[in-house]
């Protein structure tokens, strides 16, 4: 039986209801076989239960156009309330070490609020 050329990418998504720190957003990541661009965002718990060894993170995939209920919608929505400023909140650098909490993650009805954040 062949083997399958392929690797598990560490990471769980996010649950809802509950408040993550963003550890760190990688940008520009391209998947290889079909080039599609996205920013991956990896968050810790803020309290995390005894026995969670889970890496959580998500994929918001790159687009012209995000709705405000898709993954990067969603972020860029929040960040934008945040900060007040399209430039600031549409900036990645800005978003490791904010706070945010999951308020809705389905798919095509995502919602995040940045609970805390940094501040220009």
């Amino acid at each position: 039986m062949p083997r399958i050329k392929a690797e598990l990418a560490e990471g769980v998504e996010p649950i809802e209801g509950h408040t993550y720190r963003i550890t760190e957003v990688l940008t520009e990541q391209k998947t290889a076989v079909q080039g599609f661009v996205g920013h991956r965002v990896s968050f810790e718990p803020v309290t995390r239960k005894k026995d969670d060894e889970n890496v959580y993170a998500t994929m918001l995939w790159h687009r012209e156009l995000a709705g405000v209920l898709s993954k990067l919608g969603s972020f860029l929505a929040a960040f934008l309330e945040h900060y007040g400023d399209e430039d600031v909140a549409f900036n990645t650098d800005n978003w490791t070490g904010c706070v945010v909490r999951i308020v809705k993650w389905a798919p095509r009805n995502r919602e995040i609020e940045v609970v805390e954040g940094k501040k220009e």
